[in-house]
């Protein structure tokens, strides 16, 4: 995968501003309370720093953490090891460190129907925590995320782009946020602040949509070096073309045989103002501040032989003709309200 990385891997670099990171995770995203059960897991790819100050952070709120470190899985969505996936569906709350996530598998819904609380800043390293962490409001990011989420229920949308993309559709009249950004009593997965995802009404969704941020999978592509034209009719995949990177994606399809590939899994917008330019890590890079992130194959309650996302840059929102965000910057007076008190650019 092609990665764009200033990180340097020095054990102090950001080493203060890390372990203010992981503390504000613990306490702010995770409220993490004494006597807690804490499960970390990590793989061979995730950053050592990184997990460290997850654990002295968990240690001195009073949790009791639990690390288990296991090689990286050879594919995206592998299950976790037997023993693995019973461990974090005894934990209180589970923290995947991992590069190669979990989301989706059997394992990983085992764990949430058990009432785990999973925190998933999947394959984050030092850089990203400080960025998108320690240095990001999340109440702020998540009452964006909340107002945004207002505006679009049963919504008709429309998504352009300066690469030239234009595609519509409509929204279930129905809460839409199938994750959310901290600890809650309905215990609902966690991810990593700055977005909301939603399945739309698969039916619905016709246009052309220009990948040209992050792609992800197939593993060889990462950052989009040629964009990608891919023509949708009734939520499902009619055509890819491109370069390179469409031959990689056509060709990953086509060995797996599954025609649910096609299919729309979800639209995630991002919002999080840690994340100005992607850097080839979709988890992060789907939450790149004013690019849409979509998703397709497998789903919550959706199994699939696999799942992969695209991203397009500063699009252009409108919902129900309403401007929201125009290339990248939110326009409607509420939402650049909130970007503004978070000191995003250009609001």
């Amino acid at each position: 995968m092609r990665l764009h990385s200033v990180v340097e891997a020095r054990d102090e670099y950001y080493a203060l501003e890390l372990a203010a990171a992981a503390r504000r995770m613990v306490d702010d995203i995770l409220a993490v309370t004494p006597g807690q059960r804490v499960v970390v897991t990590t793989d061979s790819h995730s950053d050592e720093r990184v997990a460290r100050a997850t654990m002295a952070a968990l240690a001195a709120a009073g949790a009791l953490p639990i690390r288990i470190d296991y090689p990286l899985a050879r594919r995206p969505l592998e299950e976790m090891p037997t023993p693995i996936a019973a461990a974090v569906a005894a934990a209180d709350i589970w923290i995947e460190l991992t590069v190669g996530c979990t989301v989706y598998t059997k394992g990983w819904q085992a764990a949430v129907d058990a009432g785990v609380q999973y925190y998933g800043p999947n394959g984050i390293d030092v850089d990203g925590m400080v960025r998108c962490i320690g240095r990001t409001d999340v109440r702020l990011v998540e009452e964006l995320g909340r107002r945004l989420e207002a505006l679009l229920i049963g919504a008709t949308m429309r998504v352009t782009s300066a690469a030239g993309s234009d595609i519509t559709f409509t929204n279930p009249a129905t809460p839409l946020a199938a994750f959310r950004m901290r600890a809650n009593p309905e215990k609902i997965p966690v991810m990593l602040a700055g977005q909301i995802s939603w399945t739309p009404v698969e039916a619905s969704m016709r246009g052309v949509l220009v990948a040209d941020g992050v792609l992800s999978a197939p593993a060889e592509v990462g950052l989009i070096d040629t964009p990608l034209t891919v023509t949708v009719e009734g939520g499902r995949i009619q055509s890819i073309e491109g370069g390179k990177e469409a031959r990689l994606l056509k060709g990953w399809i086509a060995e797996r045989a599954d025609p649910t590939l096609h299919r729309i899994a979800h639209v995630s917008t991002g919002f999080n103002p840690g994340i100005a330019v992607p850097s080839g890590r979709i988890l992060e890079d789907e939450r790149a501040f004013g690019d849409i992130d979509f998703g397709w194959g497998a789903w919550v309650g959706r199994p699939a032989a696999g799942h992969f996302d695209f991203t397009c840059r500063q699009v252009t929102i409108e919902a129900d003709g309403v401007l929201l965000q125009k290339d990248g910057v939110f326009v409607h007076p509420e939402l650049a309200e909130i970007a503004r008190a978070m000191g995003v650019p250009r609001h």
